[in-house]
């Protein structure tokens, strides 16, 4: 039997790229596992334009925390088993405060796998997905738990070396699962047209199946810590566009001025 927490900064994220995984891990496996969610923030501003500001805050948290509990409910994951860190969205720090609460949290449940998002070859640049893979990885690196060395995959990354392949009939677990993010159609109505694709893509590089989610395992040992090293084009790439702006959340008018001190007061703080 193994503990796995899968990080999350939005109540949707894992839906889109470990759903099948976590399907299998909460009800295919012949081993039984214990399966724990940590979502960082419950996606307050996760709609789009100044049409929808009304929705937003406290109202839109209540609503996808309950559209997580639906999606997660199709992997037999109860309430229980989720933890949500209350940051905003949008806001989600590198910084001592969320390092400290995080590591709290890994020293208490000491998991034997973490999935989490890529923080360095991502090919999804969003602050808050950057931020919840680096303290993942800094407490795991800098050795602030003890003995505690979990297996450590990242979701999103442009250099994946781990692939979990499902076949055509499965494909339609992913859209259930988005089903129950009403909220997020918006975004899911354009982000189907590359899934699928991108899916049937990983699938060829595992044998015997034709849709495959992606992963990269990281590696913390000495002898193995070549592995680690990705190929050309991710490092070019990662290096062009980590000097592009983050990708925001679309926030109130009203909340716009307070967005603006938040950021200039997040690039003054260090470790």
């Amino acid at each position: 039997m193994a503990k796995i927490i899968f990080f999350q900064p939005h109540p949707d994220d894992l839906e889109l790229f470990c759903g099948h995984i976590m399907h299998y891990l909460a009800k295919k496996s012949k081993k039984k596992h214990i399966l724990k969610i940590a979502s960082l923030t419950k996606g307050e501003f996760g709609l789009p334009g100044p049409e929808y500001d009304k929705f937003k805050g406290e109202l839109l948290a209540r609503v996808r925390t309950h559209e997580l509990f639906a999606a997660q409910s199709m992997h037999e994951i109860p309430p229980e088993n989720i933890t949500f860190f209350n940051y905003i969205d949008g806001f989600v720090p590198f910084n001592r405060e969320i390092i400290n609460k995080v590591t709290g949290y890994l020293r208490i449940e000491s998991p034997d796998v973490i999935f989490a998002p890529e923080p360095i070859y991502t090919g999804y640049y969003h602050m808050d997905h950057i931020n919840c893979g680096r303290v993942v990885y800094y407490i795991i690196h800098k050795g602030l738990i003890e003995d505690f060395t979990p297996n450590l995959f990242f979701y999103t990354s442009l250099c994946p070396n781990y692939f979990f392949g499902f076949d055509e009939k499965e494909f339609d677990l992913t859209y259930q699962l988005l089903a129950c993010h009403k909220t997020q159609n918006w975004f899911f109505n354009n982000l189907k047209m590359i899934l699928k694709p991108q899916m049937r893509y990983y699938g060829t590089k595992i044998h015997g199946w034709k849709y495959a989610e992606a992963f990269r395992r990281v590696y913390f040992t000495k002898k193995n810590l070549e592995k680690n090293k990705p190929s050309f084009v991710p490092r070019v790439f990662s290096h062009f566009f980590s000097s592009l702006p983050w990708y925001k959340a679309k926030y109130p008018a009203h909340l716009l001025e307070k967005v603006k001190v938040m950021e200039r007061a997040r690039k003054n703080v260090s470790l």
